[in-house]
């Protein structure tokens, strides 16, 4: 067994390699004896391993304090309301508060220095630093400026009122510098007066020329567009030089990534556009359905039984229908009467009547005849009053006086009798009455007619009348049909020649026979009681002996028609061993060990016995002798491949019998048609064994090309296989060739599995049947292994097969299998390479190659060593090389310790999270318990009458309670 070469990858949560865990190992020892240990030798040796120094518990705690880190970063970042206080000396432990102070106070010094704050102007602590001042006022600098209007373009200059007021005056100067010069003792009245109105008037013609600039601008652009709009003509003919023509749409192409999307989209929209279904029971295991078709059928045993012996009392005759008399018979009209009002609940009846059921496995459930029928009958009589008249001339009945005259729908009923009854060319009925009072109405419809009580209890005593009969007609059709039927139940046979007595005794037809088996099986399964086991296996084999019997029986005589149905047969034997081979597999694998060992020693028995006996002798009872098995054998192996899966490399049932199929194939001579035929059909068993393993059969190839060259003339020296060197000069071998080109028809036959049509080698149909068998399976089995094999061997498989195929001389055959044996030629060339070495077998190696190599050891200078990459380089290049090495182990570093910080932060987030949803949790698992509780009381308390009820008002409901009429009514009262 060799290492291992995918190493268990390290999470990234996980510590690094070599770090010693906290209680976990021993002490590494001192630190710096570790260092001494593991340090560089003193002398370089050559080739000598140097271990690198291990890691020891600093290392740990590095990593612990790390940890320690970010753990208190990650709870300080979702605190909002918290700060770091990076005052000095506030998380220095060894400071008194006192010196804390101090060191404070002389850093406050240090910063508000002379030296420091020489340039600053807003330092008020100093009174001898200097200030701005005007006219001798300190100049405010948090005083707001006054805000001008946007309309005023002359920003800077000021008016002569405000140059006079602001900056000088009292007649001291002859002039003002920042304005007009003015003289003094001029009245600022009439000079504010004057500029305001000089102000306005300039507003005023400002606007005016903003007014007509605008203008201007807009006729200009009017102008523009004009011009723009006439040149465009000639602009859009220039445009005009491709075809107005719809270009065919080309979808751009899909890449792999569109196409799964499209094809996740259709699925999607597939599976949405599905109906909904409404959730049902979850699957039922098994033993659970084993369990309920067991008592099924002991129920409806039940039920026979009872009808047997005349025991009605709990039959619904759910299955008995009566006769084709009784179904055509209507009813009649059930009477109600006239004062009743409808009721919403005959209309849900009505409904679910109507309703569609089905079964757990989707199956539709049919309505029972019966009730079919009576509803059929029903819904005839309530349809319409025109298709019958069940009143006639002289019957009291009750009308709805001039219901047509009624306002408002209103009805007036009285009491009379039918004098008339009328029916017009359409069926239509009508009654002509004569009230008690003496008033008359005619053609009144049945609608506004009811009959009277006695009428109905009439009816009703009718109806009763026939509902005894035909009950009584149900009973004994039941019990007929009890006195015929198949028991339901039956015990577990052990032996073939009790199932036989099962069979003769209750089945008449082959599906009988069937139902007899599933029965069996179902009422005596191993999944039902584990102690059926040994019986059940006793019965398995019984089935493995009646279905050989069944398929000897189809070469004899056939199918046997519509009434045995012998394929139909087989396939239900099938069917019930796959169960049961299901149920217990060891069980069932036993039994076809045990089966498969019986028929091969049998056929062993029948090889001594060839040799003495010829293939042509008939038998003492009218057959003939073969050393091959039975056509029952071959169709019980072909049953195999589809009860025991044939894709396993060794299985405890398949593999033995593909051994037996290979032995059947290689040892057994052919020595007349039915041999030829059996020997095609186990061919076929293994090549369908082996396809969809893609395993190589060579008995089967060798036997399909040996068959193949049986219908080559003059052939004789090429057939491998031993078991059909004998049979190329056997008779009914030379009159398979003779027949072939005599075939007429203008379809291929199939091959047929009976006596009258295999034994038959004087017959055309079936010489070309075997040929074209043998073509088909070729054909198969060279699809299957095309593409199978690392190394191209078609050619070396499929040599003799080839060969065998060329050699036929297919001119004078029919032209359909002409055409299968050029397919089957063009098939098998292009599976076969053209071009290829041919396979040879491998040499011995040489003395030379097996020798030893022996190699002198390189030695270096361990002075000048260097690592091998850097070799022959120049020293400039290799310090880049290896500062390049030096930053991607650092650049790798760092990457991995963002790794393990970015798993250690996710890892206590989560912590954090779980610790928080388990508060959660619990206090909402708190809550829930209260209301359990209190439900739990309520609960109490209902169940008892209220006898937890105290206080007063409580005494009536203790009253009621023991008298036992403590509930609620359907209207939602409480009485």
């Amino acid at each position: 067994m060799g290492k291992r070469n995918n190493k268990a990858k390290r999470t990234l949560s996980s510590l690094p390699k070599g770090l010693v865990r906290r209680n976990g190992g021993k002490d590494p020892g001192n630190p710096f004896e570790m260092t001494a240990r593991f340090k560089r030798p003193k002398h370089e040796v050559h080739n000598r391993p140097v271990s690198k120094p291990k890691s020891t518990k600093h290392a740990l705690e590095s990593l612990q304090r790390r940890q320690n880190n970010l753990r208190t970063n990650l709870k300080d970042s979702k605190k909002a309301n918290t700060f770091v206080d990076r005052r000095i000396g506030q998380y220095d432990k060894d400071m008194s508060q006192e010196d804390k102070m101090l060191v404070r106070l002389v850093k406050e010094r240090t910063r508000r220095s002379n030296r420091s704050s020489k340039f600053r102007l807003d330092d008020n602590d100093d009174d001898n630093d200097a200030i701005l001042t005007h006219k001798g006022q300190k100049i405010d600098p948090n005083k707001s400026e006054a805000m001008y209007s946007d309309d005023e373009d002359d920003g800077g200059n000021l008016e002569a009122v405000d140059t006079e007021l602001h900056f000088g005056g009292s007649g001291m100067a002859s002039s003002n510098p920042y304005g007009n010069s003015m003289a003094t003792g001029t009245d600022l009245s009439q000079l504010y007066g004057q500029t305001r109105k000089t102000e306005l008037d300039d507003l005023i013609a400002r606007r005016k020329a903003m007014k007509a600039e605008k203008m201007q601008v807009k006729e200009t652009q009017v102008d523009t567009f004009e011009k723009m709009d006439e040149t465009f003509g000639e602009l859009a003919g220039l445009l005009k030089y491709r075809k107005n023509e719809k270009k065919p749409f080309i979808p751009a192409k899909l890449t792999k990534e569109d196409i799964e999307m499209k094809e996740w989209n259709t699925e999607i929209r597939e599976m949405m556009a599905k109906p909904k279904r409404r959730a049902t029971d979850r699957t039922k295991t098994p033993e659970e359905i084993a369990k309920d078709e067991a008592e099924r059928l002991h129920d409806l045993e039940t039920r026979r039984m009872a009808r047997m012996n005349g025991d009605f009392e709990e039959d619904d005759f759910s299955d008995i229908s009566i006769g084709e008399e009784y179904k055509k018979k209507k009813q009649k009209r059930k009477h109600r009467n006239p004062d009743e009002l409808s009721d919403s609940d005959d209309s849900d009846d009505d409904q679910k009547g109507d309703e569609v059921k089905f079964t757990e496995d989707g199956t539709l459930i049919e309505p029972d005849e019966d009730e079919s029928d009576s509803d059929s009958h029903d819904s005839d009589d309530d349809e319409g009053d025109n298709d019958c008249h069940p009143l006639s001339e002289g019957d009291r009945i009750r009308g709805n006086y001039r219901a047509a005259e009624q306002f408002d729908g209103r009805e007036n009923w009285y009491e009379g009798k039918i004098t008339k009854v009328r029916e017009s060319n359409s069926g239509a009925i009508t009654y002509d009455i004569e009230y008690d009072d003496g008033d008359t109405e005619e053609n009144v419809i049945p609608k506004n007619v009811r009959p009277v009580e006695e009428e109905i209890q009439k009816a009703g005593e009718k109806e009763i009348k026939d509902d005894v009969k035909i009950e009584q007609m149900k009973r004994k059709k039941a019990k007929e049909k009890a006195r015929k039927e198949i028991p339901f139940v039956f015990e577990a046979v052990t032996t073939l020649e009790g199932l036989h007595d099962l069979i003769g005794r209750y089945a008449s037809t082959g599906k009988d026979a069937s139902t007899i088996i599933k029965r069996i099986h179902a009422s005596n399964s191993v999944r039902l009681d584990h102690r059926n086991g040994e019986k059940m296996q006793n019965f398995y084999d019984v089935l493995l002996r009646r279905f050989i019997a069944v398929g000897d029986a189809i070469f004899d005589s056939g199918d046997g028609g519509q009434e045995l149905g012998r394929y139909n047969q087989l396939d239900s034997i099938t069917k019930v061993m796959y169960e049961m081979a299901q149920d217990t597999p060891e069980s069932a694998g036993a039994v076809w060990n045990r089966r498969i060992g019986i028929l091969r020693n049998a056929h062993d028995k029948r090889l001594r016995d060839s040799d003495f006996v010829r293939g042509d002798e008939e038998m003492e009872d009218g057959g003939f002798w073969s050393a091959w098995p039975t056509t029952g054998v071959f169709l019980l192996m072909r049953a195999l491949g589809h009860i025991f899966p044939v894709t396993d490399r060794r299985h405890h049932v398949v593999t033995p019998a593909i051994l037996l199929l290979a032995q059947y194939t290689a040892q057994t001579p052919v020595l007349s048609t039915y041999d030829l035929t059996m020997g095609i059909l186990c061919s076929g068993l293994l090549m369908e064994y082996s396809r969809e393993a893609k395993r190589v059969v060579p008995e089967a190839i060798s036997f399909m090309a040996s068959v193949i060259r049986l219908f080559s003339p003059d052939d004789t020296g090429n057939i491998i296989n031993p078991a059909l060197q004998t049979a190329y000069t056997q008779p009914f071998c030379q009159s398979l060739r003779a027949n072939v080109s005599k075939y007429e028809d203008a379809s291929l036959p199939s091959l047929k599995i009976e006596n009258d049509f295999i034994m038959n080698d004087e017959s055309p149909e079936t010489a070309v049947a075997l040929l074209s068998l043998s073509m088909t399976l070729v054909e198969k089995y060279t699809e299957a292994l095309s593409g199978c094999f690392s190394v191209a061997a078609e050619t070396e498989l499929l040599y003799e097969i080839s060969s065998a195929v060329l050699s036929l001389r297919p001119k004078s055959y029919p032209l359909d299998l002409q055409k299968k044996i050029s397919k089957t030629a063009a098939l098998i060339a292009k599976v076969c390479p053209v071009e290829r070495a041919p396979v040879q077998r491998r040499g011995r190696a040489t003395i030379s190659e097996m020798a030893i190599k022996t190699l002198a050891p390189r030695m270096e200078d361990p002075t000048r060593y260097s690592m091998s990459r850097d070799k022959g380089k120049k020293s400039a290049q290799a310090a880049i090389d290896r500062t390049r090495r030096e930053y991607k182990r650092e650049h790798k570093a760092i990457a991995r310790e963002l790794r393990m910080d970015g798993a250690f932060i996710e890892s206590e987030r989560r912590r954090e999270k779980e610790k928080k949803d388990g508060k959660a949790r619990a206090k909402r698992q708190k809550n829930f318990n209260w209301l359990e509780g209190e439900v739990a009381a309520m609960n109490e308390q209902v169940r008892q009458g209220g006898g937890l009820l105290t206080g007063g008002g409580t005494g009536l409901a203790r009253a009621k309670a023991a008298t036992g009429k403590m509930g609620i009514k359907k209207g939602g009262k409480f009485r």
